[in-house]
Formats: structure tokens, sequence, C-alpha cells
């Protein structure tokens, strides 16, 4: 009896201090359920990249092919603060700014933490994008980067030590290799960033990019062209200064009912309007079209019967096609992994004919695959590649087509320019060798490689609004709790285990010596 009773009050004492230890770890109990005191964070704010310079400022998240988000602009002193304050992918514990101008703004962020603290460092200090890094820690282990170097981030994401994306520039930046916390592929973060100010011109007539279509019916000879000049830009007036063209708001007419068209991935995509969104690497600045996502391998479709030309690499857009159909309109097809061996050598196209493969090659290489789509009608050639118009409505009318697979091509690759371009085409290649089960059992294909899944809901950096909440951020795994009825008494690990097993024999050996008594006495 009595050591039922001593293993009985042993165990209640465990419980006892088990609760004590979770109270001073800020753990509390009303009724039966738990609660754990979060860091008090102050919201970040938030609004898009502006055209002006920007001298110092906390934070950027710059998505591919969206409108880049700037956190705590101008950088001011500020306590702690977090975007979003709920599972915040940027928190740091105080600000201290200085200075009014973009030549002599300097911030500096005291223990800042990514990604719900799985990157930390003890300071980052900056003025113009440039600055210093301390006490930098991932994972829980602590790492040296020398300035220019970079470092992995788990499986996820590369951290580098000083870094520029298009009119941005940090000391600290984690560049996202996979979708991680509901952000793409190809999502950069930027501590302590600069922006210069978007860039004025000097032009009479838009300024094209490398991206103008041919307006002649030649055949494509299946080799990297350099897109030539359209004929209305031979003229040039110089010493004469005009804006960087904007994104139309025009949705002209393209001569043939919305029947005629045929949407350019078959079986359909998922994409939101990004038309006009920031883009760090056009010379203009802005979107000329729509990302839209799906399997890596997933066929591209003719969206009329036409003619192709610029059959080839481009450094932005990697493989990529033009189409022209019937009217004049132009069609802009980027980020092929390969195209339809029929293709290389017949330019003349139907509605819905395969043309190639939805990949990822380009500046796309380390996104989400998805073929980046544009629309330039006939009646704005004379603007060369501004004339692109919002494809998104457009889209929203054409009807979808499902090829059948006795009518699905082999797929080809051309030759890519040496050096990184034929090593990314070669990797994407491969991939979609894998996505179209033209490899061998045996081929070494990592699954992670060949099952991308698309990016249903991308961050959306719409042309408008201001302080732009960014609800879809989540980590990826969440805390799983005890139940509530033994949660507050139990402790964690071998202590918690013992108090169960002290409770329960107790228990027993008392009722058994009960049991035995009375026994005994009848």
């Amino acid at each position: 009896m009595r050591l039922g009773v001593w293993l009985l009050g042993l165990g209640v004492l465990a419980a006892a201090v088990g609760a004590s230890s979770a109270l001073a770890d800020g753990t509390t109990t009303a009724g039966m359920t738990t609660t754990t005191a979060a860091p008090s964070y102050a919201p970040l704010p938030s609004t898009y990249l502006p055209t002006t310079c920007i001298g110092a400022g906390d934070a950027a998240i710059a998505p591919p092919g969206g409108r880049a988000l700037v956190l705590g602009t101008r950088a001011s002193s500020r306590g702690p603060s977090a975007y979003p304050t709920t599972s915040p992918v940027v928190a740091f514990a105080y600000a201290t700014a200085s200075g009014a101008k973009c030549k002599d703004a300097r911030v500096t962020l005291g223990s800042v933490s990514l990604f719900g603290g799985f990157v930390t460092a003890t300071s980052v200090s900056a003025s113009q994008g440039r600055g210093t890094v301390s006490g930098l820690v991932i994972d829980g282990s602590a790492v040296s980067v020398s300035p220019g170097g970079s470092a992995l981030v788990g499986y996820w994401g590369q951290l580098t030590l000083g870094k520029t994306i298009g009119r941005l520039r940090a000391p600290l930046a984690v560049l996202l290799l996979k979708r991680h916390w509901n952000l793409p592929a190809g999502t950069t973060i930027l501590v302590g960033f600069a922006a210069s100010a978007l860039p004025v011109h000097t032009a009479t007539t838009p300024q094209r990019s490398s991206e103008t279509p041919q307006r002649t019916s030649t055949t494509p000879t299946g080799g990297s062209h350099k897109d030539s000049k359209p004929a209305h830009a031979t003229k040039k007036q110089r010493h004469h200064k005009r804006p960087v063209p904007q994104p139309l708001t025009a949705r002209p007419s393209l001569g043939y009912k919305p029947g005629h068209y045929v949407f350019p991935v078959n079986g359909g995509a998922s994409y939101v309007d990004t038309y006009g969104a920031n883009r760090s690497d056009i010379y203009d600045g802005w979107h000329h079209g729509d990302d839209l996502f799906a399997k890596l391998g997933t066929p591209i479709v003719a969206v009329a019967a036409g003619t192709l030309s610029l059959v080839g690499w481009n450094e932005v857009g990697g493989w990529r096609i033009w189409l022209t159909d019937g009217k004049g309109n132009s069609f802009y097809y980027a980020h092929l992994a390969g195209y339809s061996r029929w293709i290389l050598d017949h330019p003349h196209v139907k509605a819905g004919q395969v043309v190639g493969f939805l990949g990822r090659t380009g500046d796309a290489f380390t996104t989400d695959p998805h073929l980046h789509f544009e629309i330039h009608p006939q009646l704005y050639l004379k603007r060369g590649y501004d004339g692109a118009v919002d494809p998104t409505t457009y889209l929203q009318k054409w009807h979808t087509v499902w090829v059948p697979a006795k009518e699905m091509p082999q797929p080809a690759k051309l030759k890519a320019p040496v050096g990184t371009p034929a090593q990314e085409a070669a990797v994407v290649w491969h991939e979609l060798l894998a996505a179209r089960h033209l490899l061998h059992a045996t081929a070494s294909v990592g699954s992670a490689d060949v099952d991308r899944r698309p990016f249903p809901h991308p961050l959306s950096m719409e042309a408008s609004g201001v302080s732009p909440p960014v609800t879809a951020i989540r980590p990826t795994a969440a805390h799983v709790s005890a139940p509530a009825s033994i949660a507050p008494w139990l402790g964690g690990g071998l202590s918690g285990a013992f108090v169960v097993v002290a409770l329960s024999v107790g228990g027993f050996i008392v009722r058994r010596r009960r049991r035995t008594a009375a026994e005994t006495s009848s």
C-alpha cells in the first residue's frame, strides 16, 4: 500500500514540476486550452516599387514577372517589425535610419529574421544597397560568407551577400530556388535594399527590345536569331527625350471572333493578370504579357492559323517563337523547353497544332515552369515591342483544346549559345524528355525535377493599390500541440512519459491493495 501511495505521490509531484516548467516557458492554461506567447511585431508598411529612387529601405520582395513589394520605405527608426506579422517572411528587432536623400540615406536593422528564423543575422547595415552583414546563421548554424559569395539555404534557397536585381540592390539577398511558403521559385528577398530611379530613354519613337518579331514570312532556320528591326524604326532623331512607353489600356479587336482563337496551352493553364507589372530585366520596366503556369512538358499550341518566325534562342525568352495570323496580329511564346519537330521545316501552322512544349528557359530558369505569352495587335505594330496589349481578357474568351495522343509530335531541340544558356537548356531538355516519358527507366532524373507542380496562385503584384497584403504566405509545416486535456500538465520528452507511467503504476497499485484488503476483511 505504501509503495502505491509513494508512486502516486511521486507522479503528482512530477506533474506539478512539469506544469511549473511549462509556465516558466510562457505556456498558460485557460480551462483546457494552451496558448504560447508570440513576439509582438508591428506591421511593416508596404507598397509597390515606385519609379523614383530609394536610398535605403528595410526590405523588398521581388517575385518573378511581378512588381516588387517594398517594405519600410523610406527607412526610419522602428521597434520590432515584421511582414506579415503572422508567420513573417521578414522580421527584425529594431531599425535605425539616417539621411533623407538617395545619396546619403542609411539603414541598420538588428536581429534580422527571414522565414521564421531559418535565416538570421545580428545586424544588416546598408547605404545605397551596399553594406555589411554580421552574425549570419542558417538553420541554426553560423556561416561565413565573403562579400559577393553565396550559401545554400536548406534545399530551397540561395543566400548571397551583395546582389543586384534590376533596379534593386541589397547587401543580403535570398533567392528561392524552389517554391517556399507559397512564394514562387525565382522570388528574391532583399534586406537593407536601395533602388535606382526608372531611367528615361532618348528616342522619338518607342525603343524596342530584341523581342520585336520579323514582319517577313521567312522560313525559320531552327537556329538562334538576332531579331531584326521593323521598317518604321530605321530613322531616328537623337537629342530628344521622351518618357518610357507605358502599358496600353486599349483592347482592340484582332479582326476575328474570339471563337477563332485557341488557348495557347494544351488543356489550359493557371494564370493571373500580370500585364504591366514591374519587370526589371526589360528596358522599359514592365511586363508585356501573362505567365501561364502548367507542368513542364505540357504541349504548347498555335493560337491561330499563321506563320512562324524567330524560332530560336533569346537571352530573356530562352527558346521562343513568334506567330503571325492572317490579320497581321503577332503572338509571342517564350521559355519553351523544346519545339515540335514539324515546325523546324514547316513555318505555316494551323490553330491548335503543337508548336512546342512548356518549359523554363531563358530568365525563367529559376522559376516554376510557365509560358510567357504576349499579344501584339496589327493596329499597334508601329509601336514596336511596346505595342503589346493585356492578353488576359482575350485568353478568357478563347477555347481550350486537348491534342489527341496520336497527334502529339516528338520534341526537338536546337543548339543554344555556348556557356550558361547551353547548360541550362540541356537541363530543361532532360526534364522535358522525362516529363514526356521519353527517357529509359534507368535514367537518373530526380522526381523533384520532373514532377514540378504548377503554381496556381502566384503572388499577385497588381498595378494599383497601396499596402497590398500577402495573405497567402504560410510556412510549410505547422506546430502540432498535445491534446488539451493533458497538455497543460505534461512536460516535454521523457519527463512527460515518466509522469504518465508513474501515475498509471501508482493508481494500479493503490487499487490492487484496496481490493486485497477488502477481500481479507470479508
